[in-house]
């Protein structure tokens, strides 16, 4: 999902070959990613070349494309067909969280899934209950900050009492029920209230070039803000569903090994395959690490990092 974020992200020095390479030059390295371009900026850039995109057709063009120099990475990448959709109940931020409800489900016959609404749309809680309707995992979603923020405080120890006998400030009461001792496992969380599709790079119904194109009169408000993220989401969840072949990425695999569609032991074969012929470990080709951001309040802002939030926060985005 084009994102404003990944521009920081592209920006880590960790995401650079002198680090995963490990020839021990920092601040020398080529970037993993050359440039992140956000859906705002492509229809800016459009527009600025007159191109219109209402105009264009909703179905996909036959093109052909130069296939990747190694075979089997060529056919993940670029599967016949898509073999996984996600579903509204996965939320629009890439569905790692309904991913792993599925994955507890798999590993646990005649179990299901209970969606709980919470005190917004933002905030969603999942049970995964047994066949004989018991929890065995619990989760949540948060989206946005005041919920993000809500939920930090409730991680939050209680403060001891001074008085004798006396119960911590701010410990709450445990709900009753048959979930009250289950702890949150696995937390989604995200900024953007909405999820990804209303994230700050994303295109707004009050948008100038919206606006101009659909020949609004007014200047569309919240509630049009509201039905323009509904039908944007529409979208997100509305392609094109596979036939009934489980295909994975190009390549049939047993029933039993699907998880929600997708094969965790075909993309663990396929990184193995990617390190083989890369010549670099796992740990360095595919994970990454992270370091402890360092205030900055009364410093000279001139870090990379901060360089690059000013560019993004200028219109039309720094790249």
């Amino acid at each position: 999902m084009p994102c404003f974020d990944k521009k920081l992200e592209a920006s880590r020095e960790e995401l650079t070959d002198s680090v995963w390479a490990g020839d021990g030059k920092p601040g020398r390295g080529i970037r993993d990613v050359d440039c992140v371009i956000t859906s705002k900026e492509v229809l800016m850039l459009a527009d600025s070349r007159g191109f219109d995109f209402f105009s264009l057709a909703r179905t996909n063009p036959s093109l052909t494309r130069q296939l990747f120099p190694d075979p089997q990475l060529d056919r993940f990448l670029f599967p016949p067909q898509p073999a996984h959709r996600d579903k509204p109940i996965a939320g629009s931020s890439g569905g790692n969280l309904y991913f792993t409800l599925q994955s507890v489900v798999s590993k646990n016959p005649g179990s299901q899934i209970q969606v709980i609404r919470g005190r917004n749309a933002d905030v969603t809680e999942y049970i995964v209950a047994s066949g004989a309707g018991e929890p065995i995992f619990k989760a949540a979603r948060f989206y946005g900050f005041r919920n993000i923020q809500n939920l930090v405080r409730k991680l939050k120890p209680a403060r001891p009492s001074r008085m004798p006998g006396g119960k911590p400030f701010g410990s709450a009461r445990r709900p009753t029920g048959k979930t009250a001792g289950l702890e949150y496992t696995f937390v989604e969380v995200m900024a953007c209230p909405g999820g990804c599709t209303n994230g700050g790079g994303q295109i707004k119904i009050d948008d100038p070039i919206v606006v101009e194109r659909k020949g609004l009169a007014i200047k569309p408000g919240p509630q049009e803000q509201k039905q323009w993220l509904a039908e944007v989401d529409e979208a997100y969840f509305s392609a094109e569903e596979a036939d009934d072949r489980d295909v994975v990425s190009g390549c049939d695999v047993p029933r039993q090994d699907l998880v929600d569609g997708i094969s965790p032991s075909h993309i663990r074969d396929t990184l193995a395959h990617w390190s083989g012929i890369t010549g670099v470990d796992l740990d360095r080709l595919v994970f990454t690490t992270y370091r402890e951001v360092v205030s900055d309040v009364g410093k000279d802002k001139t870090t990379d990092t901060e360089r690059v939030v000013q560019l993004a926060g200028k219109i039309g985005g720094g790249w």
